[in-house]
Order: C-alpha cells, then structure tokens, then sequence
C-alpha cells in the first residue's frame, strides 16, 4: 500500500473516530422490561428519545446508564407505539445534544453511523451506509413517518432506540427493530420531532379503533365469486367490542372485511396501517361479506384506549 492511500485511510479512520466519540455524551443505555436492553439519546437537556418497544406499559420509570455508568431512573414522559417512541425525562442535564441533519442532505450510498450503550455505559459503534431512502409511510401500527430510511448496518436489538448519525456527527434519526419484522429501520427527526411535541405537551399520539379482534384468512374463490368481489384476502372479526365503534356500525362477529374506504384489506396489519392518526372521528366505509353477499357499513373511527399500545 501507496503511503499517501494509508495515511489517508489513517486520516478517515481518525475522523469517524473523533465525530463517535463527540457524539457519544449524548447516547445512554435503557434497561426496559423488554426481553432486550436498548439505547436512548438526548435531544434536548433533560429529554431523552428511545424505542417503545422497550418499556413496559405500567412503568413509570425506567432504569437508564450514562457513559460514566452511572445510573438512574428516569422518568416516562409518553410513549406512542405506533412509531416506536417513547418519551423520558433525566434528571441529568445533557452533557451534549446533537444538532439535526438536513434532510435534503441524506443520499442512498452516505455514510452513517450508528451509536448504542451497554448496560455498563460502554459505547458500541457500526458503520455502513444508507441503503434506501422512500416517502412518507405508515407503519404496521397506524404511525405516519415523514419518510422510510432503511441504514444498511451491522445493528443489533441492543442498538434500538440509538441515533443514526452522519459523518458530521449530525443526527438522522431513531434505529429501531420495533417497525419491520425483516430489518432495523430509522425513524426520521423530523417525525421524532412531531411526536415528542405532542408527548411532552400531555398528549397522546392518537390511533383509530374499530374495536374488534380480527384474524386474516384466505377467500375461497367460490365466496369471491358469489359476493362478487376480488379474489384475495381479507379479514374475519372473531369479536365485536360491545358499544366499540365496529358495534355501532353494525358490524357482527363471522362478518368478512374485504376494503375499507375502498382500498382493499388482505390482512389485519392492512386495517391497522389504514388506522392513522387522521383517522379518529372520521367516518369510514367497511366492505363487508356477511350471507354470502358483500355490503357497505359506516363506521366512526374511535381513539385506541391509552393501553392498548
């Protein structure tokens, strides 16, 4: 090897060295009652950004680890699954907040990286790139996020909740394995910022409700035929909340949901990612079978009770 090519090898290995080590003051450990710790990271003096996923519905508190390893609980704000974030408040002031990345800046191909904490403090780093950037998108859970970026990176469960940063040491956003059953995915700032305004402020991120428990199924061709409706998917209400707004519209349990508001259900993840937040109180068309026959029900949309995560 040339001398110039190792000593600019030498020069990029110390600047990704220096902009993780700059950046690390502000990511911190999260030992939830998941099955597996994560990471958190600071995105303003006492406010901390980690993944849902993480902790569990009745806790208060949460144990966090700083880079010292030293140790608190600290406070859950709020918490919206429906984009994987949860909301903590430290009692510790920040040793360093992040400035944003631009998002016109992030390219397929950039480099990023990736930040998380162990339960002792220690940091953990990995690098790779971006490898696809989409539009805004709804997740499998009703939450609307302002763009898909999908970081091609050695990430394990431990590095959920961590930021995804650029080589300014910039954030991209919030990794998470809370939103894809396939891969890590990052939830954007700019979605992060609209979430957590609205849980610091005392509000909930609300989600449509139907109020029913409902299971995917296969149509059977002679059904589709007879109720004179594509051949597919769809899904089966097992149950009917009593008084739920799926009740209320007349939907009855063995009724089939094929489209709703005309685009078509194959699964209940499809009822789900039609759900969003801009779906409470609005008035929705079910395309139901029932008898053999298809026929259209209107239903309110209800808010999904604060448990029901």
């Amino acid at each position: 090897m040339e001398l110039g090519t190792a000593s600019a090898l030498v020069a990029l290995s110390n600047d990704i060295a220096g902009t993780i080590e700059r950046a690390s003051g502000a990511v911190v450990a999260v030992e939830g009652g998941g099955r597996f710790s994560t990471s958190g990271f600071y995105i303003d003096s006492n406010h901390i950004v980690t993944s849902d996923h993480a902790i569990d519905d009745d806790d208060e508190t949460v144990e966090i680890v700083h880079a010292d390893g030293m140790s608190e609980q600290a406070k859950i704000v709020g918490h919206d699954g429906s984009t994987d974030i949860a909301l903590l408040r430290s009692n510790r002031a920040a040793s360093v907040v992040l400035d944003h990345a631009p998002g016109d800046d992030l390219r397929v191909g950039s480099l990023a990286l990736a930040l998380a904490r162990d339960d002792d403090g220690d940091l953990a780093a990995t690098m790779g790139v971006i490898s696809a950037l989409g539009a805004a998108w709804r997740t499998w859970r009703g939450g609307e996020l302002d763009r898909f970026i999908r970081p091609d990176l050695a990430i394990s469960p431990r590095f959920s909740g961590g930021p995804l940063i650029d080589v300014h040491g910039r954030i991209v956003g919030m990794n998470t394995w809370g939103l894809s059953r396939r891969n890590a995915l990052t939830v954007p700032t700019s979605s992060i910022a609209r979430v957590v305004a609205s849980l610091a402020s005392g509000k909930r991120v609300a989600r449509g409700y139907l109020g029913i428990a409902m299971q995917s199924l296969e149509l059977p061709e002679a059904l589709a035929n007879t109720a004179k409706v594509e051949p597919g998917g769809g899904v089966i209400a097992l149950g009917v909340e009593s008084g739920g707004p799926a009740h209320r519209g007349g939907l009855i349990v063995g009724d089939i949901i094929v489209a709703l508001d005309g685009k078509r259900v194959n699964e209940g993840d499809d009822v789900t990612s039609l759900l969003g937040t801009g779906s409470v109180g609005r008035d929705v068309a079910l395309t139901i079978i029932r008898g053999g026959g298809a026929h259209e029900l209107h239903v309110t949309v209800g808010e999904r009770p604060h448990h029901d995560r």
